[in-house]
């Protein structure tokens, strides 16, 4: 970890000028942020650079006042000083419904996200720290939107992908760090919310389905690790979809999974990032559908995009043939945009499979590094775009979730019981 960041980690209080000198050559689009105009009627103390350094600031007075552990201080200064970072990826000028010319950054939380996604692996960050600045990145928009649905499962869905602790001061920081009329109204709302996830048992970042996860073991406990997945994860999603509202339905639903259930591995991540042989190695009794054996095999070269639509049918039938008879899949491919892996997720899905996104995530110099030694190395130009349309997957995408790093060590496991229930494992082959 850069010397600044274990300073920051410390208690030292950098200015906004030092951690974009420190951090700019890694995430370049910081010094974009002054360039990058933001709506005078949200933001009337200028643009992103002026209100990131105010956050900043003020990230540093709930922190202290918030006597947060040193992880704990990193992870909230880095999202206050990162929270933006996509607005220069997605500003632009609109009319509104009045036909008032309006500055606007949609999605800019998302494609912050996944912008980080490749580059904070280069600064060395605890991995936890790591996951949890991204998480709130890409999430400090959802906590108003999960106050307004107001439901105990829409609380427990953003809790169990950020901690809502960290998540309500990162929003106070950014709320007390811009000029805007409604500010009194917002840090109302900010005390709201944070009064309804007390009471609803998912402030402090415990497992807020630990009791789901329980629940259904008592009542399956002959169960085998992968239909009790199946059966709390699937439950899990049917919750926050509004389907169901309690274990015990979760069980009743997952009963006819208990006759048999196919398991689909979808993998995610730029080529060279090791799926191909992480799935060799790990998952040896997986039938594989490989899209760029299939390129291989119907057009005679890996690359050849010309047949990508037969290639792409031919994939989703011989899935489904494995799926029809309760078989155990790869999906192999890059799967690193949304709609891309929502094609073999979503007839996961659709067949009743246990899914599991494997999803990798090396540092931006390892990418770039390993690909012209590699057998395939794809074009310097295909890879980059590949990163800068890159979605990082969210974890309701899929039942179960694993992140690995460049060496393919666990970064994070979520949706496994063996995690949750009996203690993570050290390899990802125990998973299986």
């Amino acid at each position: 970890m850069r010397p600044l960041l274990e300073a920051l980690r410390r208690g030292e209080q950098p200015d906004f000028a030092a951690l974009v000198a420190a951090l700019g050559d890694v995430l370049p689009l910081l010094d974009q942020l002054g360039d990058t105009e933001q709506d005078p009627l949200w933001h009337a103390e200028g643009n992103v650079a002026v209100h990131t350094r105010l956050v900043l600031d003020e990230a540093y007075r709930v922190a202290e006042a918030a006597q947060l552990l040193p992880d704990q201080r990193l992870s909230l200064v880095l999202a206050a000083l990162l929270h933006d970072i996509g607005k220069p990826l997605a500003t632009r000028r609109a009319e509104d419904e009045t036909g008032q010319p309006r500055v606007i950054s949609p999605r800019h939380a998302d494609r912050g996200r996944s912008y980080l996604a490749y580059r904070l692996p280069q600064l060395e960050l605890p991995t936890e720290v790591q996951r949890i600045v991204m998480a709130q990145v890409g999430h400090h928009h959802d906590l108003g939107r999960t106050l307004d649905t107001g439901t105990p499962a829409a609380y427990r869905r953003l809790a169990r992908q950020v901690p809502l602790r960290l998540l309500y001061l990162l929003e106070v920081a950014d709320t007390r760090g811009r000029i805007t009329a409604d500010q009194a109204s917002r840090l109302e709302n900010l005390e709201l919310f944070r009064l309804q996830a007390e009471d609803y048992g998912v402030w402090d970042g415990e497992d807020p389905y630990a009791d789901w996860a329980m629940s259904i073991q008592a009542a399956l406990p002959d169960a085998p690790a992968a239909l009790l997945d199946l059966t709390v994860q699937r439950g899990i999603l049917d919750h926050e979809a509004g389907l169901i509202h309690n274990p015990e339905e979760a069980v009743a639903r997952g009963y006819r999974a208990r006759a048999g259930f196919p398991e689909l591995v979808v993998t995610c991540g730029p080529s060279g990032s090791g799926k191909s042989s992480w799935v060799a190695e790990h998952l040896p009794d997986h039938t594989v559908v490989s899209l760029d054996a299939l390129r291989q095999e119907l057009a005679g070269k890996r690359a050849d995009q010309s047949l990508n639509g037969r290639v792409l049918q031919e994939a989703k039938e011989r899935l489904r043939v494995v799926l029809r008879r309760n078989g155990r899949v790869v999906w192999d491919a890059t799967n690193t945009r949304r709609d891309f892996r929502r094609i073999p997720l979503g007839l996961g899905f659709d067949y009743g499979a246990l899914v599991t996104l494997a999803v990798f995530q090396p540092p931006l110099s390892a990418i770039f590094g390993r690909n012209p030694g590699r057998e395939h190395a794809v074009p310097a130009q295909v890879l980059a775009q590949q990163v800068e349309h890159a979605e990082f997957p969210y974890l309701p995408e899929a039942h179960r979730t694993l992140v690995l790093d460049e060496f393919h060590r666990l970064i994070l496991l979520a949706g496994f019981s063996v995690a949750r229930i009996g203690g993570a494992p050290s390899r990802p082959r125990d998973l299986w």
